[in-house]
């Protein structure tokens, strides 16, 4: 009969990493069903520090968000002159435009069903949400993208994120995914520091798969 080689045992640290993860998983799927909007799929959770500045994404959130909706090459308009966005778009490849504030957003017309993803912060001085929502629509490719950081004290979170999705679907945008970002350094951290929702047009059919 063969000897087979002993199976060499499991490092100690290893074996705690895996418990780790593991623990990790379930929590940030506890964390998903609390977090998720009434009647929607579960938002997925996305490890991320908060921005040093507010009104942008963080360096490691804007990272993990062009890695997800786009390529390189790609085109990606920053309505708000977000500067993490923009370093961190033109350190990946992508073809990053700032807009600087939505009022310009008339002046893009020339540029209607090139852009491949379009990000916009909110909340923001006061705006008609559907008139600017619509106004991104009409700017988007067929598989284009919309993505709304949303950064609101948590007991305005769940009136503002709902209100962001009735004023998309009447604007003719259908969301395809959400995702809530928190921070890792946190001891306790069950409330996101951004939401992202991520929308698309209605003719593209696509799961939600948060």
């Amino acid at each position: 009969m063969r000897d087979w080689p002993a199976r060499e045992p499991q490092p100690a640290m290893d074996r705690h990493h895996q418990q780790h993860d593991c623990l990790g998983s379930r929590l940030d799927d506890h964390l998903a069903d609390r977090l998720a909007l009434p009647g929607e799929a579960r938002p997925a959770i996305w490890r991320a520090a908060p921005a040093q500045q507010p009104g942008c994404l963080s360096p490691r959130l804007a990272h993990l968000l062009l890695d997800d909706q786009t390529k390189v090459e790609d085109v990606v308009l920053d309505i708000d002159d977000d500067i993490a966005f923009a370093a961190t778009a033109a350190a990946t490849g992508r073809r990053h435009h700032a807009l600087g504030g939505a009022h310009h957003l008339a002046t893009m017309s020339h540029a209607a069903g090139y852009l491949d993803l379009i990000l916009l912060h909110w909340p923001r001085p006061a705006v008609n949400p559907r008139w600017l929502l619509t106004a991104c629509r009409s700017l988007l490719g067929v598989a284009g993208r919309l993505v709304i950081a949303v950064s609101v004290d948590n007991g305005q979170r769940m009136a503002h994120l709902t209100a962001l999705g009735g004023a998309a679907a009447t604007a003719g945008l259908n969301k395809i995914r959400h995702i809530a970002a928190l921070d890792p350094d946190a001891a306790t951290c069950e409330h996101p520091h951004a939401d992202l929702l991520i929308f698309g047009v209605h003719d593209v059919k696509t799961a939600d798969d948060g």
